[in-house]
């Protein structure tokens, strides 16, 4: 099931161009252009929030050092489940835990590159019209 679910597919692009066009918004912004398309159900919505409650219990594990525990990874099943690192005798739920941090990490890049390259454009632009 998709993230959005509860958002038409074609509504959805819809509201990402207005928040686009924009350019930066907050977060109360994007409920305002969500809530009129955004339909309620209060037993999934209850289900999501303990689902994330765990979830954020499970990441906010760590150990003396401040160092995080708990990860998540999908078995051979594609079912979630959290290992302990420190007590954990899987090899493979480690490698794909390992995987997935590859992952994340390779996007964070990608991202921060995108950012710093629009920042430094941004610069160049400040520079060139206060000459």
């Amino acid at each position: 099931m998709s993230r959005n679910a509860n958002i038409e597919k074609e509504t959805r692009k819809i509201i990402i161009e207005q928040i686009d066009e924009l350019g930066e918004v907050t977060i109360d912004k994007v409920m305002e252009l969500i809530q009129p398309y955004y339909r309620f159900d209060i037993r999934k919505l209850r289900s999501q929030a303990l689902r994330r409650a765990a979830s954020n219990l499970m990441r906010t594990y760590k150990n003396k050092k401040g160092i995080r525990n708990c990860y998540s990874y999908k078995d051979k099943e594609g079912k979630s489940s959290y290992v302990n690192i420190d007590s954990c005798d899987d090899a493979e739920a480690l490698r794909k835990i390992e995987i997935q941090m590859q992952s994340k990490a390779k996007s964070l890049n990608a991202s921060m590159k995108k950012i710093k390259l629009r920042r430094k454009e941004l610069e160049e632009i400040q520079k060139s019209e206060a000459i």
